[in-house]
C-alpha cells in the first residue's frame, strides 16, 4: 500500500510539474492575472499605439501574429505562419516545381495544389509537412530566423484536422504517391498532423519558444482534438463562444465546452470570439455578456480572451473596448458545474456566473443568499430567469 501511494503521489507531482511548465512556457514572464479579463489581440496591423493595450482596467497580455516582437511590457508578441503551406510569397509554385517538385501537395485530380486559399496574388504553395525533410526545412528557413529576431511565440494558423484543402498526394519523380482519401476524418492526415505540431513543439520548447495552434474543435473526434491541443502550447480558438456574429449554443457549444474545460486548467487558451457589429459599441449587449460569462465560466490560469467585429468577415488588426470589459469579479473559487435545469455556474471570489446555452428555452435559477449586483448595477435576489443563449455576470456585495 505504501508504495502505491508513493507511486500516487508521485504521478500527482508530476503532472503539476507539466501543468505548470505547460503554463511558463506560454506568457509565463507575462503575469497574466488570476482576476478579470486577461485580453489577446488578433493581429496588429492597424494599431499605430501599443500603448492602448495597457491603458484599459483589463489588458492585453498576448498578440497572435504580431507585426514586430518588440511589445510594450507585459505583452508577448507571436510570428504568424500558415501551418501547411509555405509562408514566403515568393517561393512561389514555379520555385518549387523547380526546386522540390516532391514537396507539393495536390488535389485528387493530381495537377491541382491543395491550396486551400486562393488571394489575389495566387496560393500559397502546400507543402507535405508528414516528409521529415520539409519539416526541417521549414523550421530553418522560416522560424528560426523569427526566433533569432526575438520572438517567444510561435503562431501556427489553420491547424485544421478536417483536411479543408481536400490534399490527397504528391509526385516522386514521375510516380504518383496517394497519402490521403481527401475526405475529413482521415486518420493519417490526423496524425501526420499531430506529428508536425510535435516535431515544432520538440524543437522549440527547449529554445524557451512556445508555441501556439489555431486548431478547429470541430475538425475531428474529440480524442484526437484533445491529441493535437496537447501538441501545442496553447490553442487558438477562433470558433469561441459567438462565431460569425452569432452566439455558440446548444450540441455546438456542449460539444465545445467539454473540450476547453479539459484544456483551460493546465493550458494556454485563447478565445476568439466575433461579434455581431463592426465596430464595439456596435455590439449587442446580450451578446457581449454571453460572450464574457463563458470565458469566466471556462477560463484557466493561462486563459485569454479576444473580442472582434464581424460584419460580412471578421474584423481583425483593429483594437476593440468596451466598458463591459473592465468585469472584474474576483478568482475562480469553483469549477464550472452543470445544473439540473441545463444552467451552468461558476462562483467566484467577488461574484458569480451563470451561463443558459439553451438557444430555446429560457430558465430559472435561484442565487444564493446575499445582494447581487448586475452590469447596470441592479440589485437581484430570489430568483432569476435566464433567457436563451444568454449569460449574467453578476458581482456580490
Amino acid at each position: 500500500m505504501k508504495k502505491i501511494s508513493l507511486l500516487i503521489i508521485c504521478a500527482l507531482a508530476l503532472s503539476v510539474s507539466l501543468n505548470a511548465q505547460n503554463q511558463t512556457i506560454f506568457l509565463g514572464s507575462s503575469g497574466i492575472p488570476s482576476h478579470g479579463i486577461p485580453m489577446a489581440q488578433i493581429f496588429d496591423n492597424q494599431i499605430k499605439d501599443k500603448s492602448v493595450y495597457q491603458q484599459q482596467k483589463n489588458k492585453v497580455f498576448y498578440v497572435w501574429g504580431s507585426r514586430s516582437s518588440e511589445q510594450p511590457e507585459y505583452v508577448t508578441g507571436s510570428k504568424y505562419f500558415p501551418s501547411i503551406r509555405n509562408p514566403d510569397r515568393k517561393l512561389d509554385i514555379k520555385w518549387y516545381q523547380e526546386n522540390h517538385p516532391d514537396w507539393i501537395m495536390y488535389q485528387e485530380d493530381r495537377k491541382t495544389p491543395a491550396y486551400g486559399y486562393i488571394y489575389s496574388y495566387g496560393g500559397l504553395v502546400p507543402l507535405d509537412v508528414s516528409n521529415p525533410e520539409v519539416r526541417e526545412y521549414y523550421l530553418q528557413k522560416f522560424i528560426m530566423p523569427a526566433v533569432q529576431a526575438g520572438y517567444k511565440v510561435i503562431a501556427m494558423d489553420n491547424v485544421d484536422l478536417g483536411n479543408w484543402p481536400k490534399a490527397v498526394g504528391r509526385y516522386s519523380g514521375n510516380e504518383w504517391v496517394k497519402l490521403y482519401t481527401g475526405q475529413k476524418n482521415d486518420t493519417t492526415f490526423h496524425k501526420n498532423m499531430i506529428g508536425w505540431m510535435q516535431f515544432l513543439k520538440d524543437k522549440l520548447n527547449p529554445l524557451g519558444i512556445a508555441l501556439v495552434g489555431n486548431i478547429k474543435a470541430n475538425s475531428a473526434p474529440e480524442p484526437v482534438v484533445l491529441e493535437i491541443i496537447q501538441a501545442v502550447d496553447a490553442w487558438l480558438d477562433e470558433n469561441g463562444f459567438a462565431h460569425r456574429g452569432i452566439n455558440v449554443t446548444d450540441d455546438k457549444w456542449e460539444k465545445a465546452m467539454a473540450i476547453i474545460h479539459k484544456i483551460t486548467p493546465e493550458k494556454g487558451y485563447i478565445s476568439i470570439n466575433q461579434m455581431k457589429g463592426e465596430h464595439a459599441n456596435d455590439w449587442p449587449k446580450e451578446q457581449v455578456e454571453y460572450v464574457i460569462g463563458n470565458y469566466l465560466l471556462s477560463r484557466g490560469p493561462s486563459s485569454l480572451l479576444a473580442m472582434v467585429g464581424y460584419t460580412d468577415k471578421a474584423i481583425y488588426h483593429h483594437f476593440s473596448y468596451r466598458k463591459e470589459i473592465d468585469t472584474d469579479i474576483g478568482e475562480p473559487v469553483s469549477v464550472p458545474t452543470k445544473l439540473d435545469s441545463g444552467l451552468w455556474i461558476r462562483r467566484y471570489s467577488k461574484g458569480l456566473v451563470i451561463v443558459n446555452p439553451s438557444s430555446k428555452e429560457t430558465r430559472s435559477f435561484k442565487l444564493p443568499k446575499g445582494i447581487w449586483s448586475t452590469w447596470d448595477n441592479d440589485t437581484v435576489e430570489g430568483k432569476i430567469n435566464i433567457p436563451a443563449a444568454s449569460a449574467k455576470v453578476l458581482s456580490s456585495k
